[in-house]
């Protein structure tokens, strides 16, 4: 038996033995004296090493196919199985180089001790210590095989299974997955370092996206199917995050000039640079890599990106001038401008559709009238929800946008600016409505001429109905949520809280302006839509000819004279909705000493 340890050892180093196969299969090809040698118990241990080498041929064969320098310029780039699978094949030679080396021990033994018999039954013993390993990394070849497993996957594939094994199994096992982490961590260094994905095979579980707008930088975004399970959602987030970051950092330097990597990252990280871009190439050579240990180096970084965006925010009360535009402008708080303005668009302000370029013209000179800075006519911008190459749009879809300074525009999002576009469309034209009556009050009074009774009181009921959904929402939504928001603003110590408190602003003043009640919302625009009618009638003498108007001021009389009515039926939903108390705040100043409802009885 021992003249056969040469064909044993061959054999289990990946190539096949006709001589052996024939033996085990007990082939009539072989003589007789061949045959006898080779007893029953013997032919049962060919057997095990025979098996033990087919698992190992199959290994071999992958090993031999993907390194092959042939098939290499032979298939294209694009066909190639990826950076993920060649560090997994790598891996695999690693871990089994202590398999490889017991067989080169053994025929080592052999040629230095040839008096010394080898047993059949001592060899089978050292070679198949390894039997368990390399039927672990065939079952990951199947799976991988199977399920057509890519990138991420592969890496995923091969830390469940390391976590899944005993002490031995696993060390080795390990050595896989290293190979194939080092691949991720380079390409976390990259990314961290200048924005950038290296991902020729499209294995990254980060993809960038193109948007034709310069001033989203939202340039990243998740694929989960190729996130490993130890990169929790949150923590890729920040990945993304960081990516982002980079980017509208590049992106808010000159277009045309060549942007410096380095530098920006060692601006964005400082001094603290070197130090996290080694920890997070040492996660290769952690020993027992944990996801504890990857979600601690991740938040490392961000916690350093959050910080230098944190003292970005208020260098020179950059997020607090933001706010303040915001309150000024697109929440009308500057009532002064808005005086002026609104004076200005008067003689748009009775039309179903306004040109944008007025608009702007006039929001222009409203700010040099008042003699605000010159900064302010460049800020902000004027546009169509629905087009935003439209020349005209009505009042209700006028979308307004502002610049804003780095980092702020994580904060103030395209998103966030068509929300608050809503509210400036909302209340710009309550305002336009209020500033209507009232001049159709003073118009009228100031002329010598009989006003029709009801006409008159049809007015006030109007003007005081309008007058307290503007205060409401002025003084009760807005002052009030617009004074939590800076109180809360005083405690937030990272970038994030920041952004999160003005989301909570942002959304708190929509739900209770009634934007999140559809029903509410459309039947206030509603009554908007009669008041301005009304004003025409009231100003236009042809609009008293006019059936649209007469029958307008039908309806509005019904308003206030037929209950239940339209306003009631709000009134009744408002009470019913019980999302928050404020919206309630409302009724109470409506119904002051229950007036309103009152007027609505005596009428009716």
């Amino acid at each position: 038996m021992e003249c056969l340890i040469p064909d044993i050892l061959f054999t289990l180093l990946g190539h096949k033995s006709e001589v052996l196969q024939c033996i085990v299969d007990n082939d009539s090809n072989f003589s007789d004296d061949e045959y006898i040698i080779v007893n029953t118990e013997d032919r049962e241990l060919l057997k095990s090493f025979l098996h033990l080498a087919e698992e190992y041929q199959k290994i071999n064969t992958v090993i031999v196919s993907f390194n092959r320098l042939e098939s290499i310029f032979r298939e294209s780039e694009s066909n190639r199985r990826g950076l993920y699978f060649e560090a997994f094949v790598n891996g695999m030679l690693i871990a089994l180089k202590p398999y490889r080396k017991c067989i080169n021990d053994i025929e080592k033994d052999l040629s230095s001790n040839k008096e010394n018999q080898c047993l059949l039954a001592e060899t089978l013993r050292k070679v198949e210590q390894h039997k368990p390993l390399i039927v672990a990394i065939n079952n990951i070849l199947d799976q991988i095989e199977l399920s057509q497993l890519h990138g991420g996957q592969i890496l995923n594939l091969i830390h469940e299974v390391v976590y899944m094994k005993f002490m031995d199994e696993k060390v080795q096992l390990s050595l896989i997955f290293k190979q194939c982490l080092q691949v991720l961590i380079l390409q976390l260094n990259t990314f961290f370092a200048r924005g950038v994905i290296f991902d020729p095979h499209k294995e990254f579980f980060i993809e960038s996206v193109y948007s034709k707008s310069t001033k989203e930088f939202k340039q990243f975004s998740l694929i989960p199917s190729l996130m490993p399970s130890f990169v929790p959602l949150s923590t890729a987030s920040k990945i993304t995050r960081i990516g982002d970051v980079i980017k509208s950092m590049q992106n808010s330097n000159d277009q045309l000039s060549l942007i410096n990597y380095k530098d920006i990252s060692i601006q964005l990280y400082g001094h603290k640079r070197d130090e996290l871009f080694s920890s997070l190439l040492n996660l290769v050579d952690v020993p027992l890599f944990t996801k504890n240990e990857f979600v601690q180096v991740i938040d490392k970084f961000y916690n350093v990106v959050d910080e230098y965006m944190l003292k970005a925010s208020f260098n020179n009360d950059s997020f607090a001038y933001h706010m303040t535009l915001v309150r000024d402008f697109y929440l009308l708080g500057n009532g002064e401008f808005y005086k002026h303005f609104l004076n200005k668009m008067c003689s748009l302000s009775l039309k179903s559709e306004h040109s944008l370029r007025a608009v702007k013209v006039a929001f222009n000179n409203t700010a040099q009238d008042i003699k605000l800075h010159k900064s302010i006519n460049q800020v902000f911008g004027f546009s169509s929800l629905e087009d935003e190459e439209a020349d005209e749009t009505t009042w209700t879809k006028i979308k307004v946008t502002f610049e804003t300074t780095w980092p702020l525009q994580f904060i103030f999002t395209s998103s966030v600016q068509k929300n608050y576009s809503k509210l400036f469309a909302f209340l710009s034209r309550i305002k336009r409505v209020q500033t209507n009556l009232h001049e159709i009050w003073i118009e009228k009074k100031s002329k010598s001429f009989e006003i029709n009774g009801h006409t008159d009181q049809l007015k006030t009921k109007l003007s005081y109905l309008i007058d307290t959904l503007y205060s409401y929402l002025q003084l009760d939504v807005i002052e009030d949520e617009y004074f939590l928001f800076l109180e809360k603003l005083t405690n937030a110590n990272d970038f994030q809280t920041i952004k999160h408190i003005h989301d909570i602003f942002q959304t708190n003043i929509m739900r209770d302006s009634f934007l999140f009640m559809e029903e509410v919302y459309i039947g206030f625009n509603r009554i908007l839509d009669m008041c301005e009618n009304y004003c025409r009638y009231m100003t236009d003498i042809t609009a008293a000819l006019n059936p649209q108007y007469k029958q307008c001021l039908e309806e509005l009389n019904l308003l206030f004279t037929k209950n239940p009515n339209k306003l009631v039926s709000l009134i009744n939903i408002i009470q019913e909705i019980h999302v928050t108390p404020k919206p309630n705040q409302f009724i109470v100043r409506l119904n002051y000493n229950n007036w309103f409802l009152q007027a609505l009885s005596t009428d009716s």
